[in-house]
């Protein structure tokens, strides 16, 4: 599996468009991770979804980003995990032990929706609520 995290320094980037790097892991059973980075040689959000679909990601890891690139990103088959802070080692190794969805890795003003088995947001619409608050 091949997971992308937009990152500036070992910090997963707050938000999406203020990325300076792009993290590449490649997490294969029995295997141990293998790192690349290369930094953003695209200048617009379409720009960069299409580069992280080219280099095969499954999953993405990042900050804030827009509803438009989440879709974008969706269609092409790639599962995105929005609204994720903290260092690229400790959100990565949080994701492989399924422990993502703990308080500690969302941004500020995030809460995750009660009832819910994977990792929704309250605000803008992520969640079922439609962002209105509590169900």
């Amino acid at each position: 599996m091949k997971i992308a995290i937009p990152v500036c320094g070992n910090r997963v980037s707050t938000v999406f468009d203020a990325a300076e790097e792009l993290l590449m892991i490649e997490n294969n059973p029995g295997a141990a991770p293998v790192q690349s980075r290369t930094f953003w040689r695209e200048d617009t959000l379409i720009a960069r979804a299409a580069r992280i679909r080219e280099l095969g990601a499954q999953v993405l890891i990042c900050g804030a980003l827009s509803e438009v690139v989440k879709r974008m990103l969706e269609a092409a088959g790639i599962r995105v995990i929005p609204f994720i802070r903290g260092t690229a080692d400790e959100v990565f190794e949080a994701f492989c032990k399924g422990k993502l969805s703990r308080e500690r890795f969302f941004l500020p003003g995030c809460a995750p929706c009660e009832g819910q088995g994977e990792h929704h947001r309250r605000h803008r619409g992520h969640c079922k609520t439609g962002g209105k608050g509590r169900p």
